[in-house]
């Protein structure tokens, strides 16, 4: 008798439908859970780098003091113009120390017989092709946004996202004429119209002039930039490259600037103060890209990150070169 063969069934394993929407709910969380550390370990990379951009222009400051005995001007503005060559007037301190950040090249085509003011007319085209060449030194990498543009249409200036101290606003520097006092007296507060910082108007202050010292000064700090035709982090114009302490890093207290050349956003806030460049009452806040404060590089060259939650008094007292009513030395901030 023959026993019938048996036949064997292939049974196909398979993932039902509740057992896939486990596994993608399982990647889903798994994604949620990494991504914000890449993204913070991205952030804590491009701040890394704006660390070093900012070092590279203390080390550019102090080279420039080394080889001129003085820090450059915040702003050059020539007594005689009109009536006598400009002389560079409305150049800037980023200018004079480009051949210290690898612009030698650059800083060799500045026409130091013209302006830098209304850089695309005559006669200060001259300087145009300075004025709008975007430096890399000066783009900080959170900077995303505006990375690489121009400040107008004629892309007549390029911006940055480092400014220099001018200490406590307004600036109502316009030139020499309507201006009677602009450097600060030796161991005194009082300075007019405002009380300075590092960098202003015809400024050439040395290591011996921070009298409250080095480490408890900045030279320069961060900005953040606003979209469209806005002043703000213009390299080669005074309204531009400069910045204060009036608030906290990061403050959304809106900044006092042109009119005409304010373009308000909700981390750069601003409003229009003044029409025209004369005269000023310039004041803008120090503000970055970056979660929690900003960097600044100090008079001593280091680079520091300021918590937004700083003291304003404290923040106050580190732009003033000289001792303010007993508040230096700091310490720590």
């Amino acid at each position: 008798m023959t026993m019938p063969k048996r036949v064997r069934i292939c049974r196909h394993e398979a993932f039902t439908l509740v057992e896939l929407l486990v596994v993608i709910a399982i990647i889903g969380i798994l994604i949620a859970l990494l991504l914000p550390a890449v993204q913070a370990a991205r952030e804590a990379a491009r701040r890394s780098q704006c660390t070093n951009n900012l070092k590279q222009i203390g080390l550019a400051l102090h080279m420039h003091h080394d080889q001129k005995r003085h820090f450059p001007p915040g702003h050059f503005w020539n007594p005689q113009w009109p009536n006598s060559a400009d002389y560079g007037t409305e150049a800037c301190w980023i200018a004079y120390i480009l051949p210290f950040i690898e612009q030698k090249a650059l800083y060799d085509q500045i026409d130091w017989n013209y302006g830098f003011g209304s850089a695309a007319s005559p006669p200060n085209y001259r300087n145009l092709t300075v004025t709008r060449q975007v430096l890399p030194a000066f783009v900080c990498p959170s900077n995303r946004m505006v990375r690489g543009m121009t400040f107008n249409g004629l892309e007549a200036y390029a911006r940055g996202s480092y400014v220099a101290n001018n200490g406590i606003g307004p600036m109502r520097e316009s030139n020499l004429a309507n201006l009677p006092v602009v450097r600060p007296v030796p161991g005194t507060t009082a300075m007019s119209p405002y009380t300075a910082g590092v960098f202003y108007l015809n400024s050439n202050m040395n290591m011996a002039s921070i009298t409250d010292g080095t480490t408890n000064t900045v030279l320069a700090s961060e900005i953040r930039l606003a979209a469209g035709n806005d002043f703000r982090g213009v390299m080669h114009y005074p309204e531009g490259p400069l910045y204060h302490h009036n608030y906290t890093p990061n403050s959304l207290v809106p900044d006092d600037i042109r009119s005409s050349f304010c373009v308000t956003e909700p981390e750069a806030p601003c409003r229009g103060a003044f029409a025209g460049w004369n005269p000023r009452a310039l004041t803008m806040t120090a503000r970055s890209y970056h979660p929690g404060g900003v960097n600044a590089v100090l008079g001593d060259g280091s680079v520091r990150f300021v918590s937004e939650t700083i003291v304003l008094k404290t923040w106050q007292a580190l732009c003033t070169p000289s001792p303010v009513q007993g508040e230096e030395p700091l310490g720590s901030f």
